[in-house]
């Protein structure tokens, strides 16, 4: 019976209802998008502002005086001054390492350990300078960490101490200055500097707080603030950190660079400090044996009261001091260049430090530069393996490049020991022919010229290690850091909070929860007020609309009582329509239901009875709701019999109708509630007592249960040749429209039409009256039905559980 409407025309229905119900929610936004300005402001303010502060440092800045350094590792593998294989990414990550923040973090503790702040009555404020005291954590249980402790300043003296341990608040009284000893930790808390009495009687109103931290909570906290970047095509390292505290900021940042730069330095340092320590512990030596030497001279000659030698004499014992010296040099470097044989062809250093003696003993500069890229291949194939795997490219492009340089060097190392032992047999020739030439000067002179020679070669070697320390002092002194700061830490600016972001975005979800609520008021709150409201959602008939009234009297048969008033012209109007709905000749039956309960269904039934009988018709009103039955009470009637017992033959039609006082008016009771009502609606006594209506009268009116609810509605309305379904714009919404309409069309009803109650009028209508009352909640159902949930809603009290589901 209602037509199916097109998309189209079901959209533009909604976007009409949509904005009949924006507009009727005005002041949803108006209130709510204020209010959540006002909250946003508050949480913005209440924030804490957090600042980034930036550093820069430049790596391979190959600062370096002195170029006579054992072991230069400014070059890369290339040659290349700069290190064009300087993976910068690895140096980030090294800079965000767990360790060497660690030992910022120890060097920094007694700054940093702490935080402080002063409690205000909107915020909390952390501070880091300018506090009246400070604290120093000697030892705390691990629980009391990252927990606040708070501090009220009891005079210049004292201080009160407050903390929660579990769920029980303690209070300790200390004293400025003096260890606080407690079961769980053991604090120093001291003056900053010096507390007047009147700065004091400032300050002892504030109340601080403390909140300690531990080492791992602070690394994890730096580490999670700490961002590395680096500017394309550029060998810097740009560090930036974000707090909300400026100071502290700059101070870790600042002493986080030093710690990187030094570490920079460790293995060359290492290298250097390992290379003077041979060369002292070899001249400590040589020293001692120069100075045995020098006593056994001098001894000899006062032995012997020798004063001099000859000059030919004295030249046979210079030229062999000045070979077996030269011998000593050659050996020295030989055993050098064995023990740098031996180092790499080990391999134990993964580091590849180079041992002490090839460091303090060689002279060959090939062979120490060769030494030097090598230690730097080793160095930059350290560094890759911490953040790559073995079979990547540049990995395995290093270890064949140290492969060839360890090569290259053993095969010079080789010829190099060959040469020097072949230069070694010659200077052993000429100290042969030395020897013999001093074996002819008397053995006084050649004991002399023996313990002289000992002590001129002696003394050689002291002064080239004297002049090899000389070096690495120097060396030391011209090892800068490849890696310097460019920029020191400054403030950028502030990252947060944007606190007009901030507004905003509570002023957004203040609009978002606004327009929510406007569309759940839509979807489940939004009822039709009027018939125009009802006729855009649906092309079911409307045969009336009854306005909404405060007052009712107690029979509500408004019709009789006010037949002048709008609500008994609203019923006429009704009468005259439902001509039209039904043009058939002969007596009518016309049913009434509703769907749910309290939307004045008997109250239409009574009504439109007394004013189709006020017309000189013949109408019987049939009280078929057998499961709450309020016509009687409407009509101040009692139903000891009825059509309860009319259906088990107790009693006969004709006795079970009553005159009411409305002429020409007859009822037909439900008589005593029977405990199986829907079977009753279903067996054929009920039709023969339909049939008697409408044999005898001209009209018959059924007052029927909620179709919302119990399906004898929909049963009863095949007898019916007008079918009316009362709405209450208190509960009538699209959802419950729908349902009748997918009602009506399954079940194939004919003659079906609505019945718009409760229509509200502007003062200034047509419709508006000085009468008022509660129709459609004062009546009927209002006290409770009881029968479950449908549309619309159940109201309490006990009862029956059914309900029609739609389809039949």
């Amino acid at each position: 019976m209602a037509k199916k409407v097109g998309a189209s025309t079901l959209k533009f229905d909604d976007i009409k209802i949509i904005w009949r119900t924006i507009v009727q929610s005005w002041y949803v936004p108006v209130i709510l998008v204020p209010v959540f300005y006002l909250i946003g402001y508050f949480m913005a303010y209440r924030e804490f502002e957090t600042y980034e502060v930036v550093t820069q440092v430049l790596l391979k800045s190959n600062d370096q005086y002195y170029k006579g350094n054992v072991i230069d590792d400014t070059k890369d593998c290339y040659g290349s001054v700069w290190g064009s294989f300087v993976d910068n990414s690895n140096e980030g990550r090294v800079v965000k390492s767990y360790d060497l923040i660690e030992e910022v973090v120890n060097k920094l503790k007694t700054k940093i350990q702490v935080s402080y702040y002063i409690v205000g009555r909107v915020r909390t404020a952390e501070q880091f300078s300018g506090m009246p005291f400070y604290v120093l954590v000697n030892n705390m249980h691990p629980s009391f960490y990252e927990k606040h402790f708070r501090l009220k300043i009891i005079d210049n003296n004292f201080y009160e101490l407050s903390y929660k341990e579990g769920e029980q608040e303690k209070s300790i009284k200390g004293e400025f200055g003096k260890e606080l000893i407690d079961l769980n930790f053991n604090l120093l808390i001291a003056k900053n500097g010096n507390l007047s009495e009147e700065y004091t009687k400032e300050v002892k109103n504030l109340q601080y707080e403390f909140l300690p931290h531990s080492v791992e909570s602070l690394v994890t906290l730096f580490q999670s603030r700490l961002r590395i970047g680096n500017p394309e095509y550029t060998n810097i390292l740009q560090i930036s950190y974000e707090d909300n505290l400026i100071e502290r900021a700059k101070l870790f940042l600042d002493t986080l660079c030093k710690v990187y730069i030094n570490n920079t330095l460790k293995s060359r340092i290492e290298l250097n400090e390992r290379t003077i320590q041979y060369i002292d512990k070899q001249m400590s030596d040589i020293s001692a044996i120069v100075k045995f030497f020098e006593d056994t001279m001098q001894n000899y000659k006062s032995s012997k009261a020798i004063l001099d030698l000859s000059r030919e004499e004295g030249n046979y014992f210079s030229k062999l001091s000045l070979f077996e010296n030269q011998r000593t040099t050659l050996t020295f470097q030989l055993e050098a260049a064995n023990d740098l044989e031996k180092y790499i062809i080990e391999g134990k250093d993964p580091q590849f430090l180079p041992p002490s003696t090839f460091v303090a003993g060689s002279n060959d500069a090939f062979l120490t530069k060769e030494a030097g890229h090598l230690y730097t291949l080793q160095t930059q194939l350290n560094e890759a393996k911490n953040f790559a795997k073995e079979t990547n490219y540049s990995i395995e492009y290093l270890q064949n490049n140290i492969k060839k340089t360890k090569q290259d060097l053993l095969v010079y190392i080789s010829n190099s020991r060959n040469a020097l032992k072949r230069t070694i047999e010659h200077i052993d020739e000429e100290i042969s022919d030395y020897i013999g030439n001093i074996k002819t000067i008397p053995q006084k002179q050649r004991d002399l010229l023996g313990i002289q020679r000992q002590l001129n070669v002696n003394e050689g070697l002291y002064n080239f290690l004297l002049q090899k320390r000389a070096n690495a002092n120097i060396a030391r002194a011209s090892i800068l850091p490849e890696t310097k700061v460019i920029e020191s830490p400054r403030p950028s600016g502030k990252v947060y909070p944007d606190k007009k972001k901030i507004t905003l975005q509570y002023v957004f979800a203040g609009a978002i929860i606004s327009v929510i609520i406007i569309l759940l008021r839509f979807f489940l709150f939004t009822t039709i007020q009027n018939v125009q409201e009802l006729k855009e959602i649906t092309s079911t008939p409307v045969v009336g609309d009854l306005v909404f009234v405060k007052k009712m009297s107690p029979t509500g048969i408004i019709v009789d009582e006010e037949s002048k008033s709008h609500i008994a012209e609203s019923f006429r109007t009704m009468r005259t329509n439902l001509q039209y709905l039904n043009t058939a000749q002969g007596s009518k039956i016309i049913l009434l239901t509703s769907n749910a309960p309290g939307e004045g269904k008997t109250f239409c039934s009574i009504n439109l009875a007394t004013m189709l009988a006020k017309t000189g018709k013949r109408v019987l009103l049939l009280e078929l709701d057998l499961h709450k039955p309020r016509v009687q009470k409407a009509l101040e009637m009692t139903a000891e019999i009825g059509i309860s017992t009319i259906v088990v033959k107790q009693n006969t039609i004709e006795e079970c109708i009553r005159r009411t006082k409305i002429e020409k008016l007859d009822v037909l009771l439900s008589g005593p509630i029977p405990p199986n009502p829907s079977e009753m609606v279903l067996s054929d006594e009920m039709k023969e007592i339909i049939d008697y209506g409408k044999q005898h009268y001209d009209y018959v009116l059924i007052d029927t249960p909620p179709a919302g609810l119990i399906s004898d509605s929909i049963y009863l309305m095949q007898y019916a040749d007008i079918s009316l379904f009362v709405l209450n714009t208190k509960f009538a919404t699209k959802a419950v429209v729908t349902f009748v309409d997918e009602l009506v069309d399954n079940n194939q009803i004919k003659n079906f039409a609505y019945v718009l109650n409760g229509v509200k009028r502007r003062r200034s209508g047509y419709y508006y009256t000085k009468y008022s009352y509660r129709y459609g909640n004062g009546y009927g159902y209002g006290y409770g039905y009881g029968y479950g949930s449908g549309y619309g809603g159940g109201y309490g009290g006990g009862g029956y559980g059914t309900r029609y589901g739609g389809k039949k």
